[in-house]
């Protein structure tokens, strides 16, 4: 079976009221892997747990940076023996900045973007939603609906997809467990952002190495390990100026 193919309109406070699409696809490149966890087969959607949300810890590390993005007016806090490697894309009227972390020894962590969105196709999946909550530091920009973050791990049904592959997010409404498409998105005709969603657009990317996570147990094993728990707190860092 082919991949369905998905374009999503993008539309954010710097865009026209017309919209752009975009899809630019980002990757990753390293030798690590998620924890591993025990082989368990997926439960049923009716037995998936239900969305999380957890205390909000802003602190990834006792030593942390700042980075402070310069198309919008938004920064972030990771850990200090991280690096942050900036880039910008012009499309149009509107530029994508790309922050890239990687580890001391090099290996690429996660992106995340602001102004473009990197999916945009998907095979059936069942989906499980590990954990989502709200980033209090961008609840406060006022744009509606209000971002959040999820993690989420999907196992494909059919398709080219093979093992369960998670997908760290901020989204304006979280995905809901059971059958979907891959990486949250929606099943059925290509769909456009509502107009009356306020605010740029924000988007992570894990690495490939990390997203290719073994099985749901594996998932939660890492997103409960430090790495996930750092991830988390740099996004829980978020803050709209």
């Amino acid at each position: 079976m082919e991949p369905t193919q998905y374009r999503i309109v993008l539309r954010s406070g710097l865009l026209p009221a017309a919209g752009l699409a975009f899809a630019l696809a980002l990757s990753g490149c390293g030798s690590g892997a998620p924890a591993a966890g025990p082989a368990s087969a997926s439960p049923p959607p009716s037995s998936s747990p239900a969305p999380s949300a957890t205390a909000p810890t802003a602190t990834p590390s006792a030593e942390t940076k700042t980075f402070a993005f310069t198309t919008q007016r938004l920064s972030l806090r990771y850990p200090a023996a991280w690096t942050a490697e900036s880039r910008t894309s012009p499309r149009g009227p509107i530029t994508g900045e790309f922050v890239t972390f990687e580890e001391a020894t090099g290996r690429t962590l996660f992106t995340v973007a602001s102004g473009f969105s990197s999916y945009d196709y998907g095979w059936p999946v069942r989906r499980t939603v590990i954990e989502s909550g709200a980033v209090p530091g961008l609840s406060q920009a006022g744009w509606t609906p209000v971002y959040q973050y999820a993690f989420y791990a999907e196992e494909p049904l059919s398709g080219p997809g093979s093992g369960t592959v998670c997908t760290l997010a901020l989204v304006r409404e979280v995905p809901p467990d059971g059958v979907g498409m891959l990486r949250g998105l929606p099943t059925g005709e290509p769909t456009a952002v509502p107009s009356s969603w306020t605010g740029p657009f924000l988007g992570v990317e894990l690495s490939q190495d990390i997203e290719k996570c073994g099985d749901v147990a594996a998932a939660r094993a890492w997103w409960a390990s430090q790495e996930g728990q750092q991830f988390k707190a740099v996004l829980l860092s978020l803050t709209a100026s």
